[in-house]
């Protein structure tokens, strides 16, 4: 179960990079609840929870919006049943300012029925392998 749920968020990632964002939703819960930190200091996406597919596809366009080019690179990926724990970078570059930005970030999906219902996303690694059942 854990090494499909792996490749099921490879998937959606592998999507998004490519830039097809109907595929990278398809992996999400249309109920899915997404629990982003308060990192304003990041200019983040939402802060507090976001639910539902469609409310996740309107941040995303806001926030790929203020990117040209904007990727995640996944450096590390490790599932454990339900939860798949999730290390990258997020690389892009600022539309308007031209900045280059790398700003590493860690998630934790839990995916029932072969679709992640629930996203976490932390700053700090420390929490992420925690809250995934896999300990530090």
């Amino acid at each position: 179960m854990s090494e499909e749920n792996v490749e099921i968020v490879r998937k959606g990632l592998d999507a998004f990079n490519r830039g097809d964002y109907e595929q990278a939703l398809a992996v999400l819960d249309q109920d899915v609840e997404w629990h982003v930190p308060d990192v304003a200091a990041l200019d983040a996406p939402a802060s507090g929870m976001v639910r539902g597919r469609e409310r996740v596809a309107e941040v995303f366009a806001r926030w790929l919006g203020a990117w040209d080019p904007f990727s995640f690179e996944v450096t590390e990926i490790l599932g454990h049943g339900e939860q798949v724990f999730l290390a990258g970078v997020q690389v892009g570059r600022g539309r308007h300012s031209g900045v280059d930005v790398r700003v590493p970030t860690f998630h934790v999906c839990t995916l029932r029925d072969r679709r992640i219902v629930v996203m976490q996303t932390f700053p700090d690694r420390a929490e992420a392998p925690e809250a995934a059942g896999l300990g530090e």
